[in-house]
């Protein structure tokens, strides 16, 4: 890779290490000579030397001198705002990876295809896809994904695996581990591969993606449900745990399902009749009747006595002790509570069972804080860094604070992107802890997020995932900002602001930065962010721009607000797709009449598409913007299909959030669209091609509105 290209900018780590003297001989050669060319990594070095000591004294790796090739590496191809007058450009660059394991919200959205784990063989098969799976004789296990799907013509592909080892003190803590596999093309269609995962994994899952991670076949809608399983072919105890606790992460509805499936294959393991007494068709959403506690209580009783007379795991003491409380036993949730902590106190259930306590206990917080904090001297699990940092805001002390962080910090395990924003955003509710935030900040802004790794979701494009950094990154300098400005460091706060401008298009951002501006004296670049703001066809002001607050400001010229529509437009334009689409995939409406997605669509305009395994998956957050769109939508012409896999459960069906749907029973849309496992959002224009596929609605509204405009 040429030094000078302009597809190519050097990470983040090398460039902060340069800037503060630590590079020698011809790896600093090479970053000068880079630098002579690429005004965004000048950019970034001069960035980078005006933050002070603070992010210059962060540790960060030191590349071997030899290593020149590692110095440049692919822009990771996302589309930078374009800035109206008086903006600063925004450098792009890479990050080194750094395999983290975590299962934060959204690093466990899971459906996949769950591997066989046992000497043998398996074959799993979803829609036009199968994958087979056999332990060779050292252990490792050899995948063979055959499919007519549009992953067919590929020279090779890319199998993301995630693999739990039961760990029998950290049960609900333990990570997943991880592994990224290249499978080989043999014949069009049919790809291997081998990996190796520890002994005694009990459960894993698996994706299969093209090598750009655009299009994922995850096996949606067939559930390639494989577990380990034992001698007579039964799924284990610990591969059927590990499969509920996943399927809580990324796939509630089917928890009631799963957890009755395996009570009535461990019936004497009372974890399972917990989930199923929390998930269950008939609990919900109504209060459970008579008959169903009268039912669970007597089970209840007949588990507790069946514990007595055995020696139960700290797993079951934990199920007895939460199915005690769900049933209002308090004298039987203390016993098993006593037990549990009496006999295995180092367990990672104990540990949540503790916390517990402490939390709902009417102790001062400077007690609660102080049995907090011997609880992490006798397991320091991720759980307790969590609460001890929750408990720490209220001291508003800096080394507190900072304590608490570094052990968050520490574990990958409880931890992602987007929980580390909702950390900073916590620490700045303190202005005595802004110190502690920034350093945090930096730091976050420091990570490698490398989208082949664990940190992207099993279902998650690389474009989603890069969106969401993204749109982190933003709130993040956002954070940065508002500290400068309170030290008097105007230059460097509105420096923040712009950089937050420049990650990620978003309204809300738009009017934080532009108060950020405003109040360094700027309010021509002020009223420029806020007309971007203004021209948003999707998202409200009104959460973001209070009356109050509008009328205090300059109002954008119309000159300003002819710029930010040219740069919507080229923002929108840069985002579209230009794809054929085979629109004679075949549904069925809820009457049971057939038609296909052609007929369906509309015939000259365009129509948004909101595809999910069952309706109730699409998020509230997204049928609520939806809602809001609903007139400038219908004015202008489009027209919205809710496509599903299979019905809601009987559960969310009654629970009056049900919407009219199309059934794609035989998953023919799905491929059409090459839509991936979390709920998705299509835009289709009237010629049928495919300008929009996604996981953000506001993303696909934009286009959508602006296609018919």
């Amino acid at each position: 890779m040429k030094p000078d290209s302009q597809d190519a900018h050097i990470d983040y780590a090398t460039l902060n290490d340069f800037a503060d003297g630590d590079l020698t001989g011809r790896s600093a050669e090479a970053v000068r000579s880079h630098l002579q060319g690429c005004a965004a990594c000048r950019e970034e070095v001069r960035f980078i030397r005006s933050s002070g000591v603070t992010i210059r004294t962060l540790p960060t790796p030191k590349p071997p001198d030899e290593l020149l090739a590692d110095l440049l590496r692919e822009d990771s191809g996302h589309v930078t705002i374009l800035p109206l007058a008086g903006a600063q450009a925004k450098p792009a660059f890479s990050s080194r990876p750094l395999w983290l394991p975590s299962i934060g919200a959204g690093v466990l959205g899971l459906f996949a295809a769950i591997i066989l784990l046992t000497v043998g063989s398996g074959r799993a098969v979803a829609g036009s896809s199968t994958l087979s799976f056999e332990r060779t004789g050292d252990g490792a296990l050899a995948l063979r994904y055959e499919t007519v799907s549009v992953l067919a013509t590929e020279p090779s592909l890319r199998a993301r695996i995630r693999y739990w080892v039961p760990d029998s003190l950290r049960y609900m803590q333990t990570a997943p581990g991880f592994s990224a596999i290249e499978l080989s093309g043999e014949e069009i269609g049919e790809f291997e591969g081998v990996v190796s995962l520890p002994p005694g994994t009990a459960y894993a899952v698996v994706t299969i993606e093209d090598n750009d991670a655009s299009y994922i076949d995850a096996g949606l809608g067939g559930q390639w449900e494989y577990l380990e399983t034992d001698a007579q072919g039964r799924p284990t105890l610990w591969a059927r745990r590990h499969q509920i606790l996943a399927t809580l992460e990324y796939r509630v509805t089917r928890i009631g399902a799963l957890a009755e499936q395996a009570a009535s294959e461990f019936p004497g393991q009372p974890e399972f009749w917990v989930w199923s007494f929390l998930f269950s068709d008939d609990v919900w959403p109504a209060a459970p009747p008579d008959t169903l506690l009268r039912r669970h209580a007597a089970r209840l009783d007949a588990l507790d006595r069946a514990a007595r007379a055995g020696d139960p795991g700290p797993v079951e003491m934990d199920a007895l002790w939460r199915y005690s409380r769900l049933l209002g036993r308090t004298d039987l949730a203390d016993y098993w509570a006593d037990e549990l902590l009496a006999r295995y106190p180092r367990h990672g259930l104990a540990t949540l069972v503790t916390l517990w306590s402490i939390v709902t206990s009417s102790s001062t917080d400077e007690e609660k804080l102080a049995a907090v904090e011997e609880n992490w001297a006798i397991t320091k699990a991720p759980v307790t860094a969590q609460v001890g940092l929750q408990l720490s805001y209220e001291f508003a002390d800096p080394d507190l604070t900072e304590k608490w962080l570094a052990r968050h910090a520490a574990n990958p395990v409880l931890r992602s992107l987007n929980y580390d924003v909702r950390v900073a955003g916590a620490v700045m509710e303190v202005p005595v802890l802004w110190p502690v935030a920034e350093r945090w900040i930096l730091r976050r802004l420091s990570d490698s997020r490398d989208w082949v790794g664990p940190a992207r979701s099993l279902d998650q494009s690389r474009r989603s995932f890069e969106a969401e950094a993204r749109r982190g990154r933003a709130l993040l300098y956002l954070h940065l900002a508002r500290i400068r400005l309170a030290r008097g460091d105007l230059k460097a706060a509105t420096d923040a602001a712009e950089r937050s401008v420049a990650e990620s298009w978003s309204p809300e951002v738009f009017v934080q930065a532009a108060e950020i501006h405003r109040a360094s004296g700027s309010e021509a670049r002020a009223a420029e962010l806020i007309a971007l703001a203004r021209v948003d066809p999707v998202t409200p002001l009104e959460p973001y721009l209070s009356a109050d607050i509008d009328s205090a400001w300059p109002e954008p010229t119309e000159i300003q607000l002819a710029a930010a529509r040219v740069t919507l437009r080229e923002r929108i334009a840069s985002e579209l797709l230009d794809e054929h689409v085979d629109l004679n995939a075949r549904i069925r409406s809820e009457t049971g009449e057939e038609t296909t997605l052609r007929r369906a669509a509309s015939p000259e305009g365009v129509t948004l598409v909101l595809y999910a395994i069952e309706p109730d998956e699409i998020p509230d957050e997204a049928s609520a913007l939806l809602a809001l769109n609903t007139e400038p939508l219908g004015a202008v012409g489009v027209r919205t299909l809710v496509v599903a896999q299979r019905p809601d459960s009987p559960r969310d069906e009654g629970s009056g959030t049900h919407r009219p749907f199309y059934l794609d029973a035989k998953r023919e849309v799905q491929e059409k669209l090459r839509a991936a496992a979390s709920p998705q959002y299509f835009v289709l224009d009237g010629t049928g091609r495919l300008r929009h596929r996604g996981e953000n609605l506001e993303a696909a509204l934009r286009i959508a509105l602006a296609l018919s405009m």
